[in-house]
């Protein structure tokens, strides 16, 4: 499953990457290809402990639906 993801800069350096329909799912590094690596994990994990829950995963529509319209709101 594939989830949109923001990644933005960090005031005191690096980046913070996270993925809008996993609640709290975010991961942050030095270089954008760090802070990447470091989401793959971290939202991998994020998945399995759902899964393990019985919780249900977020829709994959409804989640790029929403993020493209938080980019559009932002842009204006």
């Amino acid at each position: 499953m594939t989830y949109p993801i923001v990644i933005y800069p960090c005031d005191e350096g690096g980046y913070v990457a996270e993925v809008p329909a996993l609640k709290g799912c975010l991961a942050q590094g030095e270089t954008i290809p760090e802070t990447l690596e470091e989401l793959e994990i971290v939202t991998k994990l994020w998945i399995e402990t759902a899964e393990k829950y019985g919780q249900s995963l977020p829709n994959v529509d409804h989640a790029i639906q929403r993020v493209k319209a938080l980019s559009y709101s932002g842009s204006h």
